[in-house]
């Protein structure tokens, strides 16, 4: 018998002849062991690999057994969080708590008993799931507590605070000593500090709304005018704050004029107006400071120990600069001697677009200031009642609105009343009434004090008609009917001996648009300049009628289609509108264009040639266009768009101009056709946004300053936004587009940054698809654009430091192949050929260096050595604990 040796018998005996040896002593096998051979080998090879095979099936066998086992114990603690919530104390006090420990028992249990004999890989895997549920739980719970213990708190303190709030409502005299009732029934309840803080904070807004309310049900008006915070509100507290700081009364209303200019009647101190300063800062507070004064407000709040939102402190840092940091505008103000020169000297603390020291008047919403400081100079207003501020802002306009809606039904009854009696006074005693009485009286709306003015004029056969429309007006509207002719004759009148009293043409335009917004009725004499205007041949003059019409045609449309010429000027107005919103061209081109489209010839033109025309025009392409983009053999021509919206609109500007350029040339296609692409090179342009050339209208690349002689930022910002906002529906972004629109050429023209309709495109089902991004339009403010700017100055750095060390590695071959013929021993060509080999290594690196990616390191959001011990921290502390231990 002959036996053969397995792998445990042989080995290689010596490895330069790849024969089998025994490793023991030497069998005699004979002519056996000969006869095996290579099948020997092949035997001991495939139980080996048999082997390992079995040796992995039984890990991974193992490790989905432990993760089968897993999904059944997270599933089931869920279960255990459940039960434990339904089975908590009314407070819920120590819930937590009590659920994590048992949790993390479980979880240390587990692991102990399915982790043995996993790989460290596995068992980290297995155990980041642990962590990662524990966490959840641990959320779960830890809100599960917070709410309970909410509701137990506010169950029981609410019964003695809603007692106190009732007396407060029917009754505010005692209120001071009911508050103090109220806050010792919160400090006796049994509740952490915290909870007993928000809840006082709670309960000081609650009883001054109750104080609100009860002084609502005394005088509704005076109430509501106090909780809007107009003149006598805020408005007051600042206003006899800064006269007892000694400025006089003329210089406290040019402040707080300005003030509200910047920060709404109401003085909001929590107003920010986000990238505003022009270090792309937010301006905040009442004067909207930004950059390094707002810093300064901040300091300036710690050093008096309170919060820089607090409305007194911010009074008092103005008057603070003004005596010192800003002291040059406090001295002028100082110098100040009526409430507008007080106005036009703060404009200077505050700078605001349009302003210089020697054109203050140029500040942005001079008028505004102005008339705010002359509003507040002659009314002196009083301070607010102060307990109002523990009222949150949003609370206060919630309050103000709901009361203004009561007020309102009460004043309906007033309303009713007075009407019939005026109605039945007019009737039979014409003579004896005022219309300024009407004008006067607080419980009428404009609606109703309309209606009884038209009656007294007609009953007082218009006696002081003119007068009495031009009083009408200055109160609020006043409706002019186009078809009454006692109506428009007195309206017309009215007109004229406004439009007489302007002293120039600005302040002449200002009374043509306010009364017609006010009355909606085009008076006669701008009627026939409209109509003068639409005749003219002359593209200047119609252009300018378009111009006004395109204006007061909103404002008044019935009275605009009712006047002799209004249709045939609408109908103008329509192709105007079109050619300079939708086709971006100017006025007077598209007054030039209407126009020869309006002339005899070019119209009998048009019809011989409207059938070679539509011929024409069919056969263009959005290829004619993007061709004409070519910019030679090295580059290819750009694209229309990957959005369907893009190459329609195109195509569609494009065979509109088109075809007026095959009428004006006469039926000369080719000419046409040139014209036309000349015409819509000065209107789209190529951009990059889509992550290819594509044409569209106003491209950002025109507009947008480039970082680093590039436009990459514009794409990359837009892909973020488009990203962002998809992640929400579940969708990835592949690519991006953008559309010019009204807002973009506003922009542009208003020198701002312009904003696109953004779109983006993703896959579903299989499909390519697009949308848009719905929301506030894209475009990149002045703090996105310095986020870029500063990061590509690190890509910079990067960049610098990737071609230094390129440039090290070739020294560094070169230094090598120096060494190598001074070291190598043998022949020339030996030493020649260990040189090169040196340098061809040195490039070798290098050019590796210079294909690596840049890498920018970010800046960690937090220090992880000052994160809060969560769940998860002590949880992996306790499952190594032994293995640290050992």
């Amino acid at each position: 018998m002959v036996t053969i040796p397995t792998a445990r018998d042989v080995a290689y005996a010596d490895p330069r002849s790849g024969r089998i040896a025994n490793a023991g002593p030497t069998p005699m096998v004979g002519a056996a062991l000969a006869d095996a051979g290579q099948a020997v080998v092949q035997a001991s090879y495939s139980l080996l690999e048999l082997a390992e095979r079995e040796k992995v099936d039984v890990a991974n066998d193992r490790s989905n057994a432990v993760s089968t086992s897993l999904t059944r114990f997270l599933a089931d603690e869920e279960q255990r969080f459940l039960k434990a919530r339904e089975e908590s104390s009314e407070s819920g006090i120590g819930f937590t708590r009590q659920f994590m420990e048992g949790h993390q028992q479980r979880a240390n249990d587990f692991a102990k008993a399915n982790f043995e004999g996993l790989t460290q890989d596995a068992q980290t895997t297995y155990l980041n799931n642990i962590l990662a549920r524990g966490n959840v739980l641990y959320e779960k719970a830890d809100d599960y507590e917070r709410q309970a213990k909410g509701a137990y708190y506010d169950r029981t303190t609410n019964t003695n605070l809603d007692s106190y709030r009732t007396q407060i409502k029917n009754n505010a005299a005692n209120f001071e000593d009911l508050k103090r009732q109220g806050l010792e029934a919160i400090n006796s309840a049994n509740m952490p500090e915290p909870w007993k803080a928000a809840r006082r904070q709670q309960w000081e807004a609650d009883a001054t709304e109750s104080k609100w309310r009860w002084k609502f049900q005394q005088d509704p008006a005076a109430a509501l005018s106090q909780m809007r915070a107009p003149v006598g509100g805020r408005v007051g507290r600042a206003y006899q704050r800064l006269i007892a700081k000694g400025w006089a009364a003329h210089q406290a209303a040019g402040i707080v004029g300005n003030l509200q200019a910047e920060s709404g009647s109401g003085l909001n101190t929590q107003a920010r107006n986000a990238g505003d300063g022009s270090d792309g800062s937010d301006s905040i507070g009442i004067a909207q400071w930004n950059g390094k004064r707002a810093q300064a407000l901040k300091a300036f709040a710690a050093s008096q120990g309170t919060d820089w939102h607090d409305f007194n402190t911010q009074i008092d840092f103005i008057d603070h600069e003004l005596r010192t940091s800003e002291r040059a505008a406090g001295e002028n103000l100082a110098r100040s001697r009526s409430a507008e020169e007080a106005a036009a000297a703060f404009t200077g603390y505050e700078r605001p677009a349009g302003w210089s020291a020697s054109n203050a008047r140029g500040a942005h919403n001079w008028t505004g200031r102005r008339d705010n400081a002359l509003r507040i100079a002659g009314e002196n207003p009083q301070a607010e009642d102060a307990d109002l501020d523990k009222i949150p802002y949003e609370r206060r306009d919630q309050l103000a609105s709901w009361g203004e809606t009561e007020h309102s039904q009460q004043v309906t009854q007033q309303r009713a009343t007075s009407k019939d009696n005026y109605n039945e006074l007019i009737a039979s005693e014409p003579d004896t009434v005022r219309e300024s009485v009407i004008l006067a009286d607080t419980t009428l709306e404009s609606s109703d004090k309309a209606d009884l003015v038209k009656t007294l004029r007609i009953a007082q056969q218009e006696s002081g008609g003119v007068n009495a429309m031009i009083g009408a007006l200055a109160s609020g509207k006043v409706d002019v009917d186009s078809f009454d002719g006692d109506q428009t004759r007195i309206a017309d009148k009215t007109y004229d001996k406004l439009f007489a009293a302007a002293e120039d043409a600005v302040k002449q335009k200002a009374i043509t648009s306010e009364f017609v917004a006010r009355t909606g009725y085009i008076p006669k004499r701008v009627q026939a300049e409209i109509r003068k205007g639409v005749a003219s041949t002359d593209p200047a003059t119609f252009a300018a009628a378009m111009s006004k019409a395109d204006a007061l045609e909103p404002l008044a449309p019935v009275s605009f289609g009712a006047f002799e010429g209004g249709a045939q000027a609408r109908e103008k107005l329509g192709v105007f509108r079109h050619l300079v919103v939708d086709l971006g061209l100017g006025g007077e081109e598209a007054a030039t264009r209407i126009l020869a489209a309006s002339d005899p010839l070019m119209v009998a033109n048009r019809e011989v040639l409207k059938t070679k025309a539509a011929r024409f025009i069919k056969y263009l392409s959005v290829s004619d266009v993007t061709s004409s983009f070519d910019q030679g053999w090295l580059f290819s021509a750009p694209g229309a768009g990957i959005v369907p919206q893009q190459p329609n609109g195109l195509l569609t500007e494009y065979r509109e101009i088109a075809e007026e350029k095959f009428y004006e040339y006469g039926g000369d296609a080719a000419a046409a056709k040139a014209a036309a692409l000349t015409d819509l090179k000065r209107r789209w342009n190529v951009s990059n946004v889509s992550g290819s050339p594509n044409l569209m209208r106003m491209p950002p690349e025109l507009h947008y300053p480039a970082i680093g002689d590039s436009f990459d930022y514009l794409r990359e910002d837009a892909m973020k936004t488009a990203s962002d906002y998809a992640a929400k529906l579940g969708r990835k972004v592949e690519n991006v587009a953008i559309l010019a629109s009204d807002k973009t050429r506003a922009d542009i023209e208003g020198k701002r940054p312009p904003r696109y309709r953004l779109f983006y495109q993703y896959t579903s089902g299989g499909q390519t698809k697009f949308s848009e991004v719905f929301g506030p339009p894209w475009g990149v403010d002045a703090a996105t654009f310095k986020q870029y700017s500063d990061k590509l100055g690190k890509l910079s750095m990067a960049e610098r430091a990737r071609q230094d060390a390129a440039s090290d590695a070739v020294r560094a071959g070169d230094a090598a192949a120096t060494r190598a013929l001074e070291e190598t021993v043998g022949p020339d060509w030996m030493k020649a050929r260990a040189a090169e080999a040196a340098r061809e290594l040195g490039r070798s690196q290098s050019e590796t260096i210079r294909k690596r990616p840049l890498e920018t390191p970010a800046k960690p959001t937090f220090d992880p050595e000052k994160l809060p011990v969560t769940f998860g921290h002590a949880m992996n502390d306790a499952m190594w604990s032994d293995d640290a231990a050992d």
